[in-house]
């Protein structure tokens, strides 16, 4: 048995590297498929945006969102760096992610969309650490300039992704090479 999910998962792709991983909506209404492989891929190119910004073993890195794809590569990508999660949903209301991010002292927290991002402005007098927010869905250019007046930098997850499918072509194999040195705790 693996030690840890990310090399579990790493396990199955080496298993079933075609095989069907998840089904999943990419702006529509019809299902697309992503098999183990490419899922290893994007898992391993957002790995790559994270140690971009400077994401190393034993940070914390919130995790606001609902399931979605994107989630769950982001779950994988920070757990196979050694980072922990710091997982909650959209239903938690501003306090709570507040209290939760402050506690962990997140410096970095991925939201789902805008309205996630609003709770964290209206308390980030409580997260003096918080520096970086990465967003899945787009967030308009006032909400982008709130931010950074309050010390949040905002960053989209497709210009992440990008920056990581660049720093992968340059550095293949760190993320995995990452993920070999995980330990069970």
């Amino acid at each position: 048995m693996e030690k840890t999910l990310p090399l579990l998962f790493m396990g199955k792709v080496a298993e079933r590297p075609e095989s069907i991983m998840q089904y999943s909506k990419q702006g529509g209404d019809t299902f697309q498929p992503t098999s183990y492989r490419q899922m290893q891929e994007e898992i391993a190119t957002l790995a790559a945006g994270f140690l971009e910004l400077g994401v190393q073993r034993g940070d914390r890195i919130g995790l606001i969102s609902d399931n979605r794809k994107e989630w769950l590569i982001s779950d994988l990508a920070i757990l196979g760096l050694g980072a922990a999660d710091v997982p909650r949903g959209c239903d938690a209301v501003e306090q709570e992610i507040a209290y939760i991010l402050s506690f962990s002292g997140c410096r970095l927290t991925v939201l789902e969309n805008e309205k996630q991002l609003a709770k964290v402005l209206a308390r980030k007098a409580e997260l003096p650490e918080l520096s970086i927010a990465i967003m899945y869905d787009s967030v308009a250019d006032s909400v982008r300039e709130q931010a950074a007046q309050k010390g949040i930098t905002v960053l989209m997850y497709a210009d992440l992704f990008e920056t990581g499918r660049k720093r992968r072509l340059a550095k293949p194999g760190e993320y995995e090479e990452e993920v070999a040195k995980g330990q069970s705790s």
